[in-house]
């Protein structure tokens, strides 16, 4: 029996790579559901999806940022309630002539017009929440949803909500993460060494100017070091500025010295993985998630402009369990990273082993599969 489903949710890769798990698992053992996926015109999930042979439509959306001065918070405030009434007529004529059984929202602007179409129209719909602490957005919509599916089980105390409606899920990570052992890492590909302890850091898929900066003060320390490399993904947006104004070489490696990389972006996600022995990075969900899968010891600043500091929750887990060091962003400086990087290399690279080898305390999940089973009608 056919069963017509419809995704929504983008801007970054934290939202559509969660999803794309979601889509790969129904394609593969659900072939005969149809999939819509529902995002934003400027995110990259209009690329991203439709290379996945998927149905794609695009819908815009704005969140509401109440930080600006008068002024400006007035003509934003007007911005995001056209926008929202203009996305919201949009979702409804998607909804109305695609009929999905269900509707699963997995984060970003765009979720809210198409949900709040959704309850118009008086159609089933989930949400994910990824981060430890819900989202204002999520924690609105959860009190229609047939189902809210969860990465943390703790995050189900800040719903107030009956149970059962509530799944713990985990968040879902693409088969490609998961499968990390099935292909040997290709140092070659990204100009590195084998032979080197591995650093890999990079701000989520827009990049972050504070890590970019602190990371190139860190490669100015340790440029004479013959043991370290450094892999950095910085962001399109900082790529040009960034080269204009590094101290040090990202062309042709140095002789006898510290061998350094910068990329603008980069999708294959899984190949640096593979040759990361540390990763430096923001804590949103997808990452996090990420990196309890591939076993990597962590450095993690979180962004602290996220709502309700919610990636501070989401970095303080792993840092709890023993895998991350967590490092607040107004504290960032290259010599608190020089620090922790010494401290995982001394002593034969003590600590960075005792690192990998410490249990993570979440329960293990197929989450793609449970997620794709209850969106299918399948949960027997």
């Amino acid at each position: 029996m056919e069963r017509k489903i419809l995704i929504c949710g983008g801007g970054t890769a934290g939202h559509v790579y969660p999803a794309t798990a979601i889509m790969e698992y129904i394609k593969n053992y659900y072939p005969d559901s149809r999939l819509l996926f529902v995002g934003t015109s400027r995110g990259m999930e209009g690329r991203y999806i439709t290379g996945m042979g998927i149905d794609f439509k695009a819908v815009k959306a704005c969140g509401l940022n109440l930080k600006y001065g008068f002024f400006k918070k007035i003509l934003h405030l007007l911005k995001f309630l056209f926008l929202l009434v203009q996305g919201f007529i949009k979702s409804t004529g998607i909804i109305v002539r695609f009929k999905p059984d269900i509707i699963l929202g997995m984060g970003g602007y765009v979720c809210g017009p198409v949900l709040a179409a959704a309850i118009l129209l008086r159609r089933d719909y989930a949400i994910h929440e990824q981060n430890y602490i819900p989202g204002r957005l999520n924690k609105f919509f959860s009190r229609f949803a047939k189902y809210i599916f969860t990465s943390f089980e703790e995050t189900e105390k800040f719903f107030n909500l009956k149970k059962g409606k509530i799944i713990f899920t985990g968040d879902p990570v693409r088969e490609v993460i998961r499968n990390l052992k099935a292909k040997k890492p290709d140092y070659k590909k990204f100009g590195l060494s084998e032979e080197r302890f591995s650093i890999v850091a990079f701000g989520g898929s827009l990049g972050a100017e504070k890590i970019n900066n602190a990371v190139i003060d860190l490669c100015n320390y340790f440029r004479e070091n013959k043991e370290i490399q450094v892999l950095l993904i910085c962001g399109s947006r900082f790529y040009n500025k960034l080269k204009s104004k590094m101290s040090y070489t990202t062309g042709d490696v140095k002789k006898n010295g510290l061998i350094f990389r910068v990329f603008p972006y980069i999708d294959e996600m899984d190949e640096i993985y593979r040759i990361a022995d540390i990763v430096i990075s923001r804590a949103g969900a997808n990452t996090v998630a990420e990196l309890i899968v591939s076993n990597i010891p962590t450095i993690l600043i979180p962004y602290p402009g996220a709502v309700n500091n919610h990636q501070y929750y989401n970095a303080n887990f792993l840092a709890d369990s023993g895998k991350a060091f967590l490092i607040l962003d107004e504290d960032l400086n290259a010599n608190i990273l020089t620090d922790k990087i010494t401290e995982l290399i001394k002593d034969n690279r003590k600590k960075h082993k005792e690192m990998k080898e410490m249990e993570i305390r979440v329960k293990k999940t197929d989450s793609a599969k449970i997620i794709s089973r209850i969106l299918a009608g399948d949960e027997n």
